[in-house]
């Protein structure tokens, strides 16, 4: 399966794919289930029984236009004009549905397999007599998205021993100086070692390789002063540290460097729509492993704000390398919002599942912004409470300022964004928590990304 990049204007010799909705006339012997295909070859059409105009949602048509691209019987071509109910899903809907539908299935991911490799051969085409340059600029912006969200889950689908530190910030570096509109620049140890970034280079500690801080930036209105800065967290690996996962814990830990991809991902996706924004990104890399002088629980480590954190858990080593990432951007990029995502809680899907993304926003503006971002881009965020009482425990260190962990084993999810808070330098600040929505079931989902670059370009 091909990723759709283009509507076709003329119809080709595959199999026109058009929709039938519960009061259309129907032709004789349509299998009326809903999503039914039910072909007519020697006409050269086939027939997508579409149930209930009622009850037809965007959700709905994006994910029949995902599992077609997965399992398509032969070539379509899919007659947009057919799909739209009226202003409920319109042709603009019908066409980003299709086309980020198709493309998340038709992604070309990290794949090792030799014998069972299954690969669906067909093809799908869209169609469209005519179309506005209003909705041509629209399917375009949907390719650019599916095409950088697919980019950030072949990154995270990647097996560690093939995507170190070392190698994720090489590669988000060559593949976005491709980008005249965008700086991007390398920190190697040495440098986050002169910056003082001492929470991130604890962590490191344990690894066989160096850790990285890519700083990339988008220009996008000299004249202004605002600029938002993206913070997102890059474990490559995490074991857990001494305080080490059991079990089947460890399994899927590659994807703890998700909120760094998406990072990357909105910045590719910035660096082509061009918004009049400043926006820029920072990648804090590492991974999280157990060797003789890696750091051990009960140590305590001065922060690049100048305060210190007792490591009570190594396990917790996310928020670690993101409040020096955080405390970067404020400082040194002079943001005027912070805005950071991260596998970070497991208590996120304790609270939420693998459905909705958690929210936390220092501002009424931040939450209602990210809340019409999410809508326009069709995903799932639910707001998650910002208070001091979340913060009691991790003030109550002996012999730091901070300890990383909140053992009462309550609201871990907001005891770990009042933590981050902490180094924001009373910047506007926005935290997601996908630890829910990065992957599922072992396959790379890659939340937000979407919503995010929505939310930055507005």
């Amino acid at each position: 399966m091909e990723l759709i990049k283009k509507i076709d204007t003329k119809r080709n010799d595959y199999l026109l794919l058009k929709a039938v909705y519960k009061d259309d006339e129907a032709p004789t012997n349509l299998v009326e289930k809903e999503f039914a295909i039910t072909e007519f070859l020697s006409q050269n059409v086939a027939y997508v029984y579409m149930g209930d105009r009622d009850s037809m949602k965007y959700d709905k048509m994006y994910n029949f236009a995902k599992n077609l691209g997965l399992n398509a019987a032969r070539n379509y071509q899919i007659d947009l004009k057919t799909f739209p109910v009226d202003k409920k899903i319109c042709i603009y809907d019908t066409t980003d549905a299709f086309t980020k539908g198709i493309n998340f299935s038709a992604a070309k991911l990290f794949n090792k397999k030799t014998v069972y490799k299954k690969e669906n051969k067909n093809s799908l085409s869209l169609f469209l007599e005519e179309p506005s340059k209003e909705l041509i600029d629209y399917f375009k912006k949907a390719v650019i998205l599916s095409e950088a969200q697919n980019w950030a889950r072949d990154l995270g689908v990647t097996p560690p021993n093939e995507l170190n530190s070392e190698q994720l910030a090489s590669i988000v570096e060559k593949e976005l100086r491709q980008y005249r509109n965008l700086s991007v620049k390398v920190l190697n140890k040495k440098e986050i070692e002169k910056l003082g970034m001492g929470l991130l280079l604890s962590v490191n500690r344990g690894s066989t390789f160096e850790p990285r801080v890519v700083v990339i930036e988008y220009t996008g209105d000299s004249s202004s002063k605002e600029k938002t800065v993206l913070v997102g967290k890059g474990i490559t690996f995490d074991s857990g540290g001494y305080n080490i996962k059991t079990g089947r814990h460890m399994n899927g830990m590659k994807y703890d460097m998700g909120g760094s991809a998406v990072v990357a991902a909105v910045m590719k996706i910035i660096a082509q729509t061009k918004p009049n924004k400043n926006v820029s990104g920072i990648m804090c890399i590492t991974d999280n492993r157990v060797n003789g002088d890696a750091s051990l629980p009960d140590s305590v480590w001065t922060s690049m704000s100048g305060k210190t954190v007792e490591v009570n858990n190594t396990d917790a080593e996310g928020r670690l390398v993101m409040a020096d990432g955080l405390y970067y951007g404020a400082t040194k990029l002079n943001a005027t919002r912070l805005i950071d995502v991260a596998t970070l809680t497991g208590a996120m899907i304790m609270a939420l599942g693998d459905t909705y993304t958690g929210v936390w926003s220092t501002s009424e503006k931040g939450w209602e912004d990210v809340e019409l971002a999410a809508k326009i881009q069709h995903e799932l965020v639910w707001r998650m409470p910002l208070d001091e009482d979340y913060a009691e425990y991790i003030k109550g260190s002996l012999v730091a300022d901070l300890k990383n962990t909140d053992f009462t084993g309550n609201a871990g999810s907001s005891s770990a964004a009042m933590f981050l808070k902490e180094f924001t330098n009373d910047v506007e600040y926005i935290h997601f928590d996908i630890a829910g929505t990065c992957d599922v079931n072992e396959k790379p989902m890659f939340a937000m990304v979407k919503t995010i670059s929505e939310l930055v370009s507005r």
